[in-house]
């Protein structure tokens, strides 16, 4: 397999080319590839053929005299002989079924036929063939009993069967050798496909992680988005409809013309984060961090204008800092802006236009502390109508969920509830620093 654009010459040496050039070469890959996938797809079928094959090699060891002693000699064909004979081929259909009784019924074939006479060459392909398939297909466990029953029937016909009693050492030593190279042919090829298959199960599992890692990228970015939306449009919303209340109330048409002005500011506002943050959709996944430090995202200096608009809807709101702003990170920053946002438009949905917030900011070496405190609603008010938010109806909404996520995601945590004087606390406690990675040893 080739990688991007590198030449051949660079990923295999040059006398892999000139061997691949040859036509003869390709012919025989070829072949090899097809039986291959006739082996894959009709096991039983390329058995029997290979069984027929050996039958006929067989046939004529036995039927064509050889001419290296007696060219007019004729081998004594007998009913064992032509059993032993049957016995050594047909087994070889069900070699990979059942390569340990093949083995055997092939083993006690070949000793049959020696034993009758038969040159030593003949069954010598079927006890091989039977020898690989039970070292390529049984159970690895029987291989070690196998191949000693095997050279303990080898020895015995090497030193008590006529046609080994010339030259009993030798033909034994290519017996055993002829043994040893076909058992280890097999175990190669199963250690071969070992590895293969292994690779395969490891490269699907690798696409299932990187699927289900491009899934989670998604959920986090959607969660990204949505946290974002409430924030921008819940707060905004929240203003606005307290400053049509107050237009709607006020006395003068000079100061209906102020509110309507400042509800102008807050769309606008509003408008103008909402296309920063659905600009970030647009990105690709893969430069997602980079957007977000690169977006002109609030941070702690636009606190101001954020308290002023919550304050021209209604709630008379103090503001307290200490420490140095620059200190903290542009996430830190952000994080900040919108835990204080989201905790004025639960006071001003919950607690109502006339409640009093109190907004603290401190930051120290290590940590930023904030915190937001409203009053509550006025003795005697009606108290507005819950809206799904975490507030002084005591219930956890999505208000609070997503200001611990953010102090979370930050590194920090949050906590929420009910004041003594009636009102309603959010406090968040953020790190300077963003939270270590994986594996990262911060001092």
């Amino acid at each position: 397999m080739r990688s991007g654009n590198l030449p051949r010459g660079e990923l295999f040496p040059p006398e892999l080319d000139v061997l691949w050039s040859n036509r003869l070469v390709r012919r025989v890959v070829g072949l090899a590839s097809a039986v291959r996938r006739l082996g894959r797809k009709h096991p039983v079928l390329l058995d029997s053929l290979l069984a027929l094959l050996v039958l006929a090699n067989s046939l004529v060891d036995l039927l064509v005299p050889d001419g290296r002693h007696d060219p007019d000699a004729r081998p004594d064909i007998s009913v064992l002989l032509l059993v032993s004979m049957a016995g050594q081929t047909l087994p070889l259909i069900w070699r990979r079924r059942a390569p340990s009784v093949v083995l055997a019924a092939v083993l006690l074939s070949c000793l049959l036929q020696w034993s009758q006479g038969g040159e030593f060459r003949s069954g010598v392909g079927s006890l091989m063939i039977a020898l690989y398939s039970m070292a390529r297909y049984d159970w690895i466990k029987r291989l070690p009993w196998a191949a000693l029953g095997t050279v303990v029937a080898l020895t015995v016909a090497a030193f008590c069967f006529q046609p080994f009693d010339q030259q009993s050492l030798t033909i034994l030593f290519f017996l055993c050798s002829s043994a040893t190279a076909a058992i280890a042919v097999a175990l190669v090829v199963r250690v071969r496909e070992a590895q293969l298959s292994a690779l395969a199960d490891r490269a699907t599992q690798l696409e299932v992680e990187r699927a289900q890692r491009e899934q989670l990228a998604v959920f986090a970015e959607r969660t990204r988005v949505s946290r974002e939306m409430h924030d921008i449009v819940g707060h905004n919303l929240a203003v606005i409809i307290g400053l049509a209340d107050g237009a709607a109330a006020a006395p003068d048409a000079d100061r209906s013309a102020q509110i309507l002005r400042i509800i102008a500011g807050t769309g606008r506002q509003a408008l103008s984060e909402l296309r920063r943050t659905l600009g970030a959709l647009r990105e690709r996944p893969d430069q997602q961090e980079d957007t977000v430090a690169l977006s002109p995202q609030p941070g702690t200096a636009d606190l101001g204008g954020l308290l002023e608009r919550t304050q021209a809807a209604g709630p008379r709101i103090s503001y307290r800092t200490a420490g140095r702003h620059d200190a903290m990170t542009p996430g830190v920053q952000l994080a900040v802006y919108r835990i204080v946002q989201e905790a004025l438009t639960n006071s001003l949905k919950h607690a109502g236009p006339e409640t009093s917030v109190q907004v603290v900011l401190r930051v120290t070496d290590r940590a930023v502390d904030v915190s937001v405190r409203d009053s509550g609603p006025p003795q005697g008010s009606p108290k507005p109508e819950p809206t799904g938010h975490t507030g002084h109806t005591g219930q956890m909404g999505q208000g609070l969920v997503g200001i611990s996520e953010r102090a979370a995601l930050a590194g920090g945590s949050a906590e929420a509830g009910p004041t003594d004087s009636g009102g309603w606390v959010v406090h968040a406690v953020l790190p300077l620093l963003p939270p270590p990675a994986v594996g990262e040893n911060r001092p």
